[in-house]
């Protein structure tokens, strides 16, 4: 996940020489000060070209001491009359005061304005206004701003259950750790309501803290750092944004190719180091070569002590939930390689403020998804294409927006932004070619890091690396929501003529789609593909066999709807029901189990849940509610019948459980099994069972496990299956 611009402003700092708390002077103005209102007075079109911010910070006492220049230029060319006040306007963390405000080398009084509430963040939070207010100022100005405060949030209170992004995190001094991320911690420009923010050079520099590494979304500048004893980083490129973390870390250190690698990590995690180099290696190794050089000269995984897996230019804040999680975090796609992407899309080319947030589907499908196709692993390729067509299915309506919107003011979710973007760019890269998507994507980091890009430059550099008119794809894919439903409706072989007549059907509006259909026949199975345009088509097929079923899209090549009948259950599918019983296993419930049973109620309001001990559980209950069974619950009578009745394969003994003819009765055996709920549309069971308390899973890992059926051995998963539906129409002659 990347935070940028659209999520939170951050004010872009500048490349700035000069003495510690210094002031460059450019022209000269005659400067009035910093006053609350001012709602007359004209505001000057500024655009910051560079900015020097200098901090001391105290996770003791929460405090921070700042300074920031900015290097201001004009964006407009209308003359100013004379001895007529003009103000540019700041925006400041509300807790945060300014202690003096200096001009062309005067210092001005200033005092704190109101909140600005049309800059309302998650939260309620919104930032305080300053005026500046000044009379024939020229048409390039540094402007320097003191300030300090506290900046303390309560970090738990942000923290969700079973959700890895604490994303109403803003700006945190303390001795759990320092982020300082889109919550104002130094001046920002107001910018008007459509005004682009300029990309701008910065300088940060911050004075060390015992006991405690900080790193921020730059590289760092060893030379003057030496000359003046503190942290010093500098862009590497143009940005839109700067933040700072830090925690109670040790330093581990390696350099490749070019690169220095950093861990920031607890000295309770070394062990996980040598697995973390090697990760960050094989995805700069397995990138580079598709997408171009890594944009910045280092890259830092650091360890963070809120739940968050946010990238930042040249390093990634990662939660010690998933450092803990040791190779399964270091291997699995969607985590330090999605991270690692996001140095490429996002953070070294920014996502244009005036269009949808492209980036995270472009990361997702480079590595949740295209992960496995560079592992070799088509079956594991296209089970995640197989979830993306099930998450849409189980969508509301209401939630199907279009993908362009993601960011904007009411787009999108993430859930859109990262299953339908990662098919859409797998269509794109099947309608472009492979080889000619990669060049597209090796264009795009040699035209545009260090610059703005949009769907719309994208959909440029493609349409040049394939020679292909892609307009219609971008219009009916991103700009557009909704996907199609696809139907055989008749399938008929004439021997004669030895020609496949096909049927297929989709809803409206039509799609343009080039569709997969296998055809089985005696020696095996074909694969074949047509174009449907319209919302139903005939197709004659000349085949040299005899048919004997066609299936239309099998291994999920289209982004598309399914019948409720074909999602594969999972977790998910309990979460979207309409209410929830959780049946309690007897006596003291283990906290993974409460914890779990926290999770998924966080899906329903409260009058939407109930929770049941086995001896109070009735048929009524369990036909009537989505289904959470915890534990010894499922020994329940009422229970066990219920899952016999409606056909689960799982089987539980005295001593462990049974599945696929395999008895397993380890003490560090668990299962997960989710299934669809007979009598609930939408609504699914889900049972979580361990051998012992020792061998449940963590809870917060459970909803990541996209699968019917997990079975755990201490703790590891080391078996999955689904229960998927295949349904093959029979060819009539």
């Amino acid at each position: 996940m990347i935070t940028s611009r659209l999520m939170a402003r951050y004010v872009p700092l500048a490349r700035f020489h000069g003495s510690r708390f210094g002031i460059s002077m450019v022209g000269s103005a005659a400067i009035i000060g910093t006053v609350a209102g001012c709602a007359t007075t004209p505001r000057l079109p500024v655009e910051a070209t560079a900015y020097r911010i200098e901090v001391n910070l105290d996770p003791a006492t929460h405090r921070i001491i700042g300074e920031t220049t900015m290097n201001l230029v004009r964006t407009d060319s209308e003359r100013l009359e004379a001895d007529v006040p003009v103000a540019v306007e700041l925006l400041l963390h509300p807790d945060l005061r300014i202690t003096h405000v200096s001009a062309a080398g005067l210092e001005v009084e200033h005092r704190r304005a109101g909140p600005t509430g049309d800059h309302r963040m998650a939260g309620g939070f919104a930032p305080r206004s300053h005026l500046v207010v000044m009379t024939d100022p020229p048409d390039a100005l540094t402007i320097t701003v003191g300030y300090e405060g506290k900046l303390f949030q309560d970090v738990a209170a942000g923290e969700k259950q079973g959700e890895i992004h604490n994303v109403s995190m803003r700006a945190h001094i303390g001795e759990d750790g320092v982020y300082l991320g889109g919550g104002y911690w130094y001046p920002d420009l107001l910018l008007g309501e459509d005004a682009v923010p300029r990309l701008a050079d910065y300088t940060v520099l911050a004075d060390p803290i015992d006991g405690m590494e900080l790193v921020a979304g730059a590289q760092r500048d060893l030379q003057e750092a030496e000359v003046t004893g503190q942290h010093v980083w500098r862009s590497p490129y143009p940005l839109d944004g700067m933040v700072i973390a830090g925690g109670a870390h040790d330093v581990h250190e390696q350099e490749h190719n070019g690169t220095t690698i950093r861990l920031h990590l607890r000295p309770s995690q070394a062990a996980h180091a040598d697995g973390l180099f090697d990760a960050v290696k094989r995805y700069l190794d397995r990138y580079e070569p598709l997408i171009g050089k890594y944009p910045a000269k280092e890259f830092t995984i650091v360890d963070n002590f809120f739940s968050s897996g946010f990238a930042f230019p040249t390093f990634t804040l990662l939660s010690s939930a998933v450092i803990g999680m040791g190779e399964r975090s270091q291997t699995a796609h969607g985590y330090i390689d999605h991270e690692v992407l996001h140095c490429w899309w996002g953070n070294g080319i920014h996502v244009d403020p005036e269009d949808g947030n492209w980036c995270e589907a472009i990361a997702s499908y480079g590595a949740n998804y295209y992960g496995h196709i560079l592992d070799g692993s088509e079956s594991e390729a296209r089970r995640k294409r197989r979830n993306y067509a099930h998450f849409l299915s189980r969508l509301k309506p209401e939630k199907d927006k279009p993908l362009g919107t993601f960011s904007r003011k009411d787009g999108c979710g993430r859930g859109i932004a990262y299953n339908k973007g990662a098919a859409v760019f797998h269509m794109l890269a099947r309608k472009m070619g492979q080889d000619n998507f990669w060049s597209a994507m090796g264009r795009l980091t040699r035209e545009f890091v260090g610059r703005y890009a949009s769907w719309e430059d994208i959909r440029t550099v493609c349409e040049q690396e394939s020679g292909q008119e892609l307009d219609m794809f971008f219009r009916q894919w991103i700009r557009s929501g909704g996907a199609p439903e696809l139907t055989i409706e008749s399938a008929r072989y004439d021997a004669s003529t030895q020609t496949l007549t096909v049927a297929i059907s989709q809803d409206e509006p039509a799609f343009d789609l080039d569709v997969p259909i296998r055809v089985t026949h005696a020696s095996g199975s074909t694969d074949m593909e047509v174009t449907l345009n319209a919302p139903s088509d005939e197709f004659a097929i000349p085949v040299e066999f005899i048919p004997r079923t066609v299936e239309v899209d099998p291994d999920y090549h289209i982004f598309r709807r399914v019948p409720a009948n074909d999602i594969i259950p999972t977790t998910a599918t309990t979460r979207s029901g309409d209410t929830l019983a959780t049946i309690l296993p007897p006596g003291d419930v283990h906290e993974q189990y409460t914890e779990l049973r926290t999770i998924f109620e966080s899906s329903f309001e409260k009058k939407e849940q109930k929770a049941e001990a086995p001896d109070k559980v009735d048929e009524d209950v369990l036909r009537s509610n989505s289904i959470l069974i915890l534990g010894n619950g499922v020994r329940d009578p009422v229970v066990a019948k219920f899952l016999e009745d409606i056909g689960l394969t799982v089987r539980w003994g005295d001593n462990g459980f049974e599945f696929d003819g395999t008895r397993y009765t380890d003490p560090g055996d668990a299962i997960l099994c989710s299934m669809v709920h007979p009598d609930q549309d939408p609504g699914g069971i889900t049972i979580l069972f361990a051998n012992s308390d020792e061998a449940i899973p963590k809870a917060f890992t459970v909803p990541f496990y996209d699968r019917s059926l997990v079975i755990f051995k201490d703790g590891k998963a080391m078996h999955r299956h689904d229960f998927e539906p295949r349904h093959a129409v029979a060819v009539e002659p």
